[in-house]
């Protein structure tokens, strides 16, 4: 699939899967900007890109924080005037914290919502403008299956998750006027190492597997594929969709 000089973004892009998504798209022939709060984080991949030869004119980095507006707003403005405006855009950054219910601090539920589900908004809204500009354009958000079934001590998260779909079906419903599509991915338990940084413990994530026919986790690269599925115009009549990448996890379950 060839996105044929087309321009894209995608948030959390120094992240395992963020990143896996964005090379992606640059190995499909696309100009993309990379954009994370991470700053040493994409430097790092800066300097990976260099290496490899990948010529400066096809990407950009921009340290961004999609929980606020004015950093979002800027992001875009940068990728405007270094590859133009977009025609795709992934809004992949988020977070997740584990802890009970009655454990949940305000304070992590209220940074679980301004990242997983308000940076998605804001991203999708900086893009589709821009997107109705051109005539067209693809939305990929980036929920989880979190968001289509439940799962202990991640309550922040799955609400944030589950937010994100019914919101990504309503922007595909109001955009496809205008030739705009938005998608959400839904990927299971991918081998990123956010389970572990999320507070999960070894035993827990251990026992996991047991839970997916396919007998293992995800691949960063597996849900970049998806990613570039809805990218294309493989796609072109798709719009208001869940794609679940979850080795068979939910239709056990």
């Amino acid at each position: 699939m060839d996105l044929n000089n087309k321009v894209a973004v995608v948030t959390g892009a120094a992240g395992y899967i963020g990143r896996a998504i964005a090379e992606t798209f640059l190995a499909a022939n696309a100009r993309v900007a990379f954009l994370d709060v991470n700053s040493d984080g994409l430097d790092q991949l800066a300097k990976d890109l260099q290496s490899r030869g990948i010529v400066r004119e096809r990407w950009t980095t921009v340290t961004t924080d999609v929980s606020q507006p004015e950093s979002i707003a800027a992001a875009f403005e940068s990728v405007d005037n270094e590859l133009g405006l977009c025609d795709i855009a992934v809004a992949n950054a988020g977070v997740a914290e584990a802890a009970p219910f009655l454990g949940i601090t305000l304070a992590n539920w209220q940074r679980t919502m301004d990242i997983n589900l308000t940076g998605v908004f804001l991203t999708c809204q900086e893009a589709a403008r821009r997107m109705k500009q051109k005539g067209g354009g693809a939305l990929i958000t980036m929920s989880s299956t979190n968001g289509l079934v439940g799962e202990k001590h991640l309550a922040a998260y799955n609400a944030s998750k589950a937010g994100i779909l019914l919101l990504t079906k309503t922007i595909a419903i109001e955009l496809a006027p205008f030739h705009i599509r938005a998608n959400a991915l839904n990927p299971g338990m991918i081998d990123t190492g956010l389970a572990k940084r999320a507070g999960l413990d070894s035993l827990f994530l251990d026992g996991y597997v047991d839970k997916i026919p396919m007998g293992r986790f995800g691949l960063p690269a597996e849900v970049a594929s998806a990613a570039l599925f809805l990218a294309s115009d493989a796609s072109q009549f798709i719009t208001g969709t869940a794609l679940v990448i979850d080795g068979g996890q939910l239709s056990e379950e």
